[in-house]
């Protein structure tokens, strides 16, 4: 039987990050396995890490954790990336590591394919969380990219997590900030529905919180 799961990717800051954003991240991962979706990160650490612990965490569900895994700035294509503390990509909670010979991201991303270009053009919704130049760069191609400009912005598939201050003034015009994990959920339960996903997530809607 054919199973075409939600692919919810979750942005943010590759490295090392507070305990209150990890504990935000992990609460974001669990939400996503709560849903039945896939996980999709960029399979670094600090958020991306928190946000796959926080999935695989939870032991029945039925999406896995993808890691789209870059390349070193300017390493051979088969040397994949490092943390700033030398850790190699993907994290431990990476179940399906995706190892492209792509950056992570480029100066001119509309001209120059990029790790990141994956993982926008791959997710059915995004959840971002606050990041630094990476996620920015993210988030900037999740507005060009899939017609979402020609979408008011209710209805764009992507939603800012925690503290509204940490995204730019651009980007919060741009995307729905959500309050709470709560919220984000609910927000993206009626965009995976209006975007044909409403079969798989019957009984969903009233039995998270």
């Amino acid at each position: 039987m054919l199973r075409k799961l939600p692919i919810v990717a979750v942005f943010g800051s590759g490295s090392a990050v507070e305990a209150a954003s990890a504990a935000l991240a992990s609460e974001v991962g669990t939400m996503v396995a709560g849903l039945g979706a896939h996980l999709l990160t960029g399979g670094g650490y600090g958020v991306m890490a928190a946000a796959a612990e926080g999935f695989t965490a939870m032991q029945e569900r039925a999406g896995l954790s993808i890691g789209i895994v870059p390349r070193g700035h300017d390493s051979p294509f088969d040397t994949p990336n490092r943390d700033p503390q030398g850790r190699p990509y993907p994290n431990p909670f990476v179940e399906l590591a995706i190892m492209t010979p792509l950056p992570p991201r480029a100066g001119d991303w509309r001209t120059t394919p990029t790790r990141n270009h994956i993982n926008v053009l791959t997710a059915d919704v995004i959840l971002a969380l606050p990041g630094g130049a990476g996620t920015r760069n993210e988030l900037d191609m999740a507005a060009h990219y899939r017609d979402e400009a020609r979408r008011p912005r209710e209805q764009r598939r992507t939603v800012l997590v925690g503290p509204i201050e940490a995204f730019t003034s651009e980007h919060r015009s741009l995307f729905v900030h959500a309050s709470s994990v709560a919220s984000a959920r609910r927000y993206l339960l009626s965009v995976l529905a209006a975007r044909g996903f409403a079969w798989c997530l019957e009984g969903i809607a009233d039995a998270g919180p």
